[in-house]
């Protein structure tokens, strides 16, 4: 019987170690630079061997509108294996920021009127943080490359909205977040630090100690000496 809880103990202990490794990374402390959340999952699913850094914001947020430029040139010098994705954060379906943020992706305008409602809100006052549909519609239309038709179908298709809301909503749900803006790598990582500054750096190690494990090149073996020919 002792063998056997022994047998057990032993075989529970390996199947934990895989989970116990990913939470702790090598050089970083937990509670210091990141904070472990217990079944993670990123937001999007990514090919093996890529790490998802994942903002949550809002466009209403006085801090997400300074730290938006930092993190888009940030994002630029990230290895190959991770990839910058922008999550709006969902406390209502019928909010029209995170709408709008959805609708200009389905419209191809994101590029472009990302950064100009970041810069209404907080900059030009253009927009009041609590603008309604029809205003950020009519916004839109006048920002030179945004395609203001398909944003205004895109923004009344509740088939293609609501999921997409109820999937970033579902992801700021289980990541725990107090705040915006947040970063969370890989899905169980929520990054810690004190400033715009510590946040990027904290997330530059935590996807540096994510990074995949390069395989050691075989080393060439030597080619075998040749016989020397006989003298004649």
């Amino acid at each position: 019987m002792r063998a056997l809880l022994l047998s057990l103990a032993l075989l529970l202990t390996t199947a934990l170690a895989p989970a116990q490794a990913q939470r702790v990374l090598p050089g970083l402390t937990e509670g210091v630079q990141y904070r472990y959340v217990d079944n993670g999952q990123p937001y999007r699913p990514l090919p093996p061997g890529m790490v998802e850094v994942a903002e949550v914001f809002a466009y209403t947020c006085p801090h997400c509108a300074h730290f938006s430029p930092m993190l888009e040139a940030w994002a630029k010098q990230l290895p190959a294996h991770a990839r910058l994705v922008l999550v709006p954060g969902v406390y209502d379906r019928d909010d029209p920021w995170p709408r709008v943020f959805f609708a200009a992706q389905a419209a191809k305008s994101l590029p472009v009127l990302h950064p100009r409602l970041f810069a209404a809100i907080h900059e030009t006052g253009e927009l009041p943080r609590n603008a309604d549909a029809a205003q950020i519609l009519a916004f839109a239309s006048r920002v030179q490359g945004s395609n203001a038709t398909a944003l205004k179908i895109a923004m009344a298709n509740d088939a293609r909205l609501l999921p997409q809301l109820k999937q970033a909503y579902e992801f700021g749900a289980r990541s725990q977040i107090d705040g915006t803006p947040s970063l969370i790598v890989a899905g169980r990582y929520v990054i810690l630090g004190n400033s715009y500054e510590s946040l990027l750096d904290n997330a530059r190690a935590v996807v540096a100690a994510l990074a995949p494990k390069q395989k050691p090149k075989a080393t060439a073996r030597p080619a075998p000496a040749k016989p020397a020919s006989p003298r004649s």
